[in-house]
């Protein structure tokens, strides 16, 4: 006799992109987040000469108080751990590129 359970049958994996799909999860934020500071830290070490950290520092501060109003707004501890992780690198990048510059 055979059954047919829904038990047995493996889920179908549903892609983030497509509508109508499961929201995206935890971490995969926090690596958005890290993704983008990567993305627009290098591009300024690459296209400005003079004073990128200081413009990297303006867009780094735009950035954290984007994920410290999301963390608010959806009340998500992952939206602070973006916060605070891409707060502690993105400064660190800053000293790192400021202190290049002299």
């Amino acid at each position: 006799m055979m059954e047919e359970s829904g038990e047995n049958t493996p889920k179908e994996e549903k892609n983030p992109f497509i509508k109508g799909t499961k929201p995206i999860g935890g971490i995969t934020i926090v690596g958005i987040n890290l993704l983008v500071l990567v993305f627009y830290t290098l591009l300024l070490k690459l296209t400005t000469r003079d004073a990128s950290f200081i413009l990297d520092a303006f867009i780094l501060l735009v950035h954290v108080i984007y994920c410290l109003g999301m963390a608010l707004g959806k009340r998500s501890w992952m939206w602070l751990l973006s916060a605070v992780l891409v707060l502690a690198i993105g400064f660190s990048t800053c000293v790192l590129i400021g202190g290049s510059v002299g």
